[in-house]
């Protein structure tokens, strides 16, 4: 494990692009279509999960699933006997609506929860949304002794070529950043980033309905949106050549960070 590097030396996770205050009207938006999130994003790999789970504590582990939308990986964390209460907290209570946990409304940056009171803390396709050192902060307080923090983020595999191009023509915001940490303020030690590969099945379709859950999509009018999905369509049909009618394999590539307080002596 590695201390925490300068913020100067850090490189960003990728992520919208926008102001801050933006950022967080466009992170609250997802519950429009929290359905539909739920039904084409892809969950994320045993591999990953497990890896966040693996060294627990001789016990079932308390666990806040941080800005935990519908419950992709706290549907997950619900069926895994190495934990124990989990709380799913997000500011969406559309998505929430969804999440089979036990829910508490609230932020990344103003977690509901009192001091100490859990061993764990998840963000899964989360963290690009809050803001880094005031999160830091809120979960180093929540977090007991030893505590750990996952930050779990699906992306698709861009180091395809194809699939970069596809990416690009969804605004996804996919970048490749090998070894990327997040900033968290003094102590933390952070594990190298680890980096799971799966696949999940899709249809053309389903890649034109993926596209509706980004926040580029959301944020878009009518005239933007029907252009985008032509474009994806045109190029899976013409350029990649995929049978429009039939299913293929997406790849994706999910990045795992898992950060460590010290445990009192």
């Amino acid at each position: 494990m590695t201390p925490q590097p300068a913020e100067s030396a850090l490189r960003r996770g990728a992520g919208p692009k926008i102001p801050r205050q933006a950022r967080t009207a466009h992170g609250r938006r997802f519950g429009t279509t929290a359905e539909l999130y739920d039904a084409v994003r892809p969950g994320y790999p045993a591999a990953a999960t497990d890896a966040v789970l693996t060294g627990a504590a001789d016990r079932p582990l308390d666990v806040c699933d941080l800005g935990a939308g519908t419950g992709l990986l706290s549907r997950d964390l619900t069926r895994d006997d190495r934990v124990g209460e989990l709380i799913a907290v997000d500011p969406d209570e559309q998505l929430l609506d969804r999440n089979p946990a036990q829910v508490r409304v609230g932020a990344a940056e103003a977690i509901p929860l009192p001091d100490g009171s859990v061993d764990l803390v998840t963000a899964a396709q989360a963290w690009h949304w809050f803001d880094p050192q005031a999160a830091g902060a809120e979960i180093a307080r929540v977090l007991r002794s030893g505590g750990r923090l996952a930050i779990l983020n699906n992306q698709l595999d861009v180091r395809l070529p194809w699939v970069l191009r596809l990416a690009r023509i969804m605004h996804a915001g996919d970048v490749y950043r090998p070894g990327w940490q997040p900033h968290l303020g003094p102590g933390f030690t952070t594990e190298p980033t680890q980096e799971h590969l799966f696949t999940t099945m899709v249809t053309v379709d389903t890649v034109v309905k993926l596209a509706a859950t980004r926040s580029y999509w959301l944020r878009s009018n009518e005239r933007t949106r029907t252009r985008v999905e032509a474009n994806i369509r045109d190029y899976l049909a013409h350029e990649v050549g995929f049978d429009t009618t039939g299913a293929f394999e997406l790849p994706y590539l999910c990045l795992v960070s898992i950060s460590h307080l010290p445990t009192d002596q």
